[in-house]
Formats: structure tokens, C-alpha cells, sequence
């Protein structure tokens, strides 16, 4: 008979044996102050993380594949609700001239070579951003002057900020999720010969290709 109780009661000892040493203690809950970005993993175009980041507001600088030339570039950032986008002082928009793209006219008034580009104040550049409906930022940034050669794209071209707006019952490793790239757009490097005057050939190479921007993920801290 006592054999028959050998191997359930080793069983028992066993599972009693496993079970007598203490539960690790669950790591107390932290309530989020801020904010990390993990880059993604592409050479294509992507966001990726500015050193100069602070845990409370993310900059973002926009990269293209290396070798690719292009001559302006936009884009529309789905936001989550935790962030809110933040403007920089030099442009009053949420988006910064990192001095890649050519954004003034090469030989301004009285065109012959007199005038500094970019030395009269009142120029217009093409490069704007805002804030639209439903927490969507959009961005733009682009060469004016056909005449200027294409820019390689495989450096930071611009840069974004996103500032936390509120992390109120988020802890410290919650993922932020909801943070999606809903269009983006580039000029490419052959958009027809300069003229003074309007042509079919402008007209026709005047249109953006579409891109896939990579993003990193988002983490509360």
C-alpha cells in the first residue's frame, strides 16, 4: 500500500518545496513626468529623436533615404491626445529650418547679382506648419528657386517639437500610442528647367511623390 503514496507524496514535497519561497515584490507604480522616443529601424524617410530632446519636449528631425535628391518636403502627424505640437521662436511655427533646402530666391530684385538671398527680411520662405482639427500637425518645408540644384535627403532636413500637454494617469513605461503619419510628400529632384514664364513641362513635373515615413514608439517616464 505505501507504495503506491511514494510518488504523490515526492510530488507534494516538491510542489510544497517551490511554493515556500516569497513572490517577488511588484514594482511600485510611478506616475509619468515625461516622455521617450525609441527611433525606428529604416534608412528611408523617418522621424528621429534630436539630442538636444528634453523629457518634456521631444524633437523630432525628419531623415530621407541617403542619395535621394529632393527639393521640399511635407507632412501630416497624427498626434496622441498626451501631446500637443510646439512652436520655435526663430520661424513661429512648429517646424525649424535645419539649412539643407535653398528656401529663398537665388538672385532676388533688381536681378543681377547685387542682392544678397535671404538678406531682405520681408522674403517669404516656403516653409509653414499648424495645428489642425483633431490634434493633427501639419509641416512643410521647401526650395523656392528651380534654379538651385536638389539636396540630398539622407540628413536631418527639418526638425518638430512635441511637448507633453498631459500625462495625467499614465506611469512611468505606459506606451503612448496613437502617434501615426497620415500623409507625407516630397518634391522631387526634376521638376522642369527655370523660366520666367509658366510651362506645360513646370506644370506637368510640379506634382509631390507620395512617401512612407518610419516612426519610433512612444514611452511615458
Amino acid at each position: 500500500m505505501f507504495k503506491y503514496l511514494l510518488l504523490p507524496a515526492a510530488l507534494l514535497a516538491l510542489s510544497l518545496a517551490c511554493s515556500s519561497g516569497s513572490e517577488p515584490a511588484a514594482k511600485p507604480l510611478v506616475a509619468a513626468t515625461g516622455i521617450t522616443y525609441t527611433d525606428p529601424v529604416s534608412t528611408g524617410w523617418r522621424l528621429v529623436k534630436d539630442p538636444a530632446s528634453t523629457p518634456t519636449r521631444l524633437l523630432l528631425n525628419l531623415v530621407g533615404p541617403s542619395g535621394l535628391k529632393t527639393r521640399g518636403v511635407g507632412f501630416n502627424l497624427q498626434l496622441p491626445a498626451n501631446l500637443k505640437a510646439g512652436n520655435f521662436t526663430e520661424s513661429g511655427f512648429p517646424i525649424r529650418d535645419l539649412g539643407v533646402y535653398e528656401l529663398f530666391n537665388s538672385d532676388p530684385y533688381p536681378y543681377d547679382g547685387s542682392v544678397v538671398p535671404g538678406s531682405d527680411p520681408l522674403e517669404p520662405k516656403l516653409l509653414a506648419g499648424g495645428m489642425k482639427a483633431g490634434n493633427l500637425l501639419t509641416v512643410g518645408i521647401f526650395q523656392k528657386d528651380r534654379r538651385l540644384s536638389a539636396k540630398d535627403s539622407g540628413v536631418p532636413l527639418c526638425q518638430i517639437a512635441l511637448e507633453t500637454a498631459s500625462l495625467s494617469g499614465l506611469n512611468a513605461g505606459d506606451p503612448l500610442k496613437g502617434l501615426v503619419i497620415t500623409k507625407a510628400r516630397y518634391v522631387a529632384e526634376d521638376v522642369g528647367a527655370f523660366d520666367v514664364a509658366p510651362t506645360a513641362e513646370m506644370a506637368r513635373k510640379a506634382r509631390m511623390v507620395d512617401a512612407t515615413v518610419a516612426l519610433g514608439t512612444l514611452t511615458a517616464r
